[in-house]
């Protein structure tokens, strides 16, 4: 009865087997139908200092200042202390303008040759003067010009706009050589630095005046413009930086070198291919940061299809056989391919000709899903939880177990492995190349890219999404440039 049984039951199989061999495909559970959300990166804080060479701005105040101080009244006489102080009139030109940084300070100073001439009263009477008034000169009449050293010390921000303000003050005026009418006595020096003080106020204002005209707007338009432009990492796809904020800390210098760092927040990301409808935002108001960092942290996700993936696998797989330990189960792959399904799984589609036993199958497709992980520790991308699909009803891939778990999807996970440190050795080389660029012929950009890694993996339906941060230093140097 036992023996019937048996018979009996393989009999069962058997035609079981038969009535579910005229197509053999396994089928993706239902359950994996939505995509998990990926998680929102952070967004990229970048610091970037900046070297402004102080020329421009000292040959723009050379060309704007007026190079001559005169008395209002010039020529006629000006004077100094009522009737009973003498009546004068002067001239002083300057020489060319200098400037430096000391701080946030901008100091700018010159030498200046005066000349004065005049006449002075000797007595008054009921506020007359009683006698004829008594001419003078000095520098002037055939006299070589005496010299005074004048400076101004202005404090320079940069505003919400783009533009300059600055606070000036007139910080020096010293006579390096007095004017002094020896016949009466009477040094003159301190008479005229007083005199001509208020024509340098006036000047100082000119200053503060003339900043305020000055915009850098189309400086940080270009800027914002490269900022946006995508750039082209060869052989691997585009760096978008996407800023949304800029910011400027507190300026500071040292002789002819002006430096302040730009602070941007950004949201940048990887493609593959460059994006044909990026549009470029409006340059936001420029803000102010308190505080300075060279480094810069790029939070970025890298957009993949899964075409690299299924072509590594294809390599190891199309046109190979595979067997069981025992040579009764063998597989022979044609093709392949990779899509993601959400829930973190993606799945392998796999089309082959399959031998179970005594039975045949072409053009079988198998379906296998499995999880993608990364080693950060050993920076490697490894595909997990390799499993076939299969429901209930189909038997001979059941049966098929020892071929498909122990052998193929071993062979899957084996293959599967992709090694990032190199790539990621790679990408930072050639990040770091990119980040040194001629922005235009006054304008460098250096930048140096010292650490790049991984933060996740997501599998989205269409894109395999990597969370990268790449943490790094870079610059920028305005050798010159021009005002609106």
């Amino acid at each position: 009865m036992k023996i019937a049984n048996k018979y009996f039951s393989s009999l069962l199989l058997l035609g079981l087997l038969f009535i579910n061999s005229c197509k053999l495909q396994s089928e993706l559970p239902k359950i994996i139908t939505e995509e998990i959300p990926v998680p929102q990166l952070e967004s990229s804080i970048i610091e970037i200092p900046v070297e402004v060479n102080l020329q421009p701005i000292i040959n723009f105040a050379n060309s704007k200042a007026d190079k001559v101080i005169r008395n209002p009244e010039y020529p006629n006489f000006a004077t100094f202390e009522g009737v009973e102080g003498p009546r004068a009139s002067y001239d002083v030109i300057r020489d060319a303008l200098t400037g430096s940084m000391q701080g946030n300070m901008f100091k700018v100073g010159t030498t200046a040759a005066y000349g004065i001439a005049g006449d002075y009263c000797s007595e008054i009477v009921w506020g007359k003067c009683i006698h004829p008034r008594i001419p003078f000169s000095c520098g002037t009449n055939g006299e070589g010009k005496r010299k005074v050293k004048i400076g101004f010390s202005s404090k320079v921000e940069i505003t919400s706009s783009y533009g300059l303000k600055t606070q000036t003050v007139v910080s020096e005026v010293t006579p390096i050589d007095p004017c002094q009418m020896t016949f009466l006595k009477i040094d003159m020096t301190n008479k005229v630095m007083d005199a001509i003080r208020p024509s340098l106020i006036e000047c100082a204002k000119f200053i503060d005046e003339q900043s305020k005209a000055t915009s850098f707007k189309s400086l940080a338009q270009d800027a914002w413009k490269q900022l946006w432009t995508p750039i082209e990492i060869e052989g691997y796809g585009f760096l978008c930086i996407n800023p949304n904020e800029i910011s400027v800390s507190q300026l500071n210098g040292q002789g002819q070198k002006l430096k302040f760092n730009i602070g941007l927040r950004a949201n940048p990301k990887f493609t593959l291919t460059k994006d044909s409808t990026l549009k470029i935002p409006a340059l936001p108001a420029l803000k102010t940061n308190a505080k300075s960092n060279s480094e810069f942290v790029f939070n970025m996700p890298i957009i993949s299809s899964y075409n690299d993936l299924t072509n590594h696998l294809k390599k190891n797989f199309n046109e190979k056989t595979f067997k069981s330990e025992d040579g009764k189960q063998t597989v022979l792959i044609h093709d392949l391919s990779i899509a993601g399904k959400g829930n973190s799984t993606i799945v392998l589609e796999m089309n082959c000709d399959l031998k179970l036993g005594i039975k045949k199958f072409k053009n079988a497709t198998l379906i296998f899903t499995m999880k993608p992980f990364y080693d950060s520790k050993n920076q490697m991308l490894e595909l997990r939880d390799v499993q076939l699909q299969s429901d209930k009803k189909h038997l001979l891939l059941q049966a098929g177990t020892e071929l498909f778990q122990k052998v193929i999807a071993k062979k899957i996970q084996e293959y599967g492995k992709t090694d990032f440190k190199p790539i990621l050795e790679s990408n930072k080389k050639s990040i770091s190349d990119q980040l040194h660029k001629q922005l235009d012929k006054n304008t460098t950009l250096n930048g140096q890219v010292n650490n790049l890694k991984i933060l996740g993996v997501y599998p989205l339906e269409n894109n395999l999404i990597i969370h990268t941060q790449a943490i790094g230093v870079m610059n920028l140097k305005m050798s010159d440039y021009s005002f609106e």
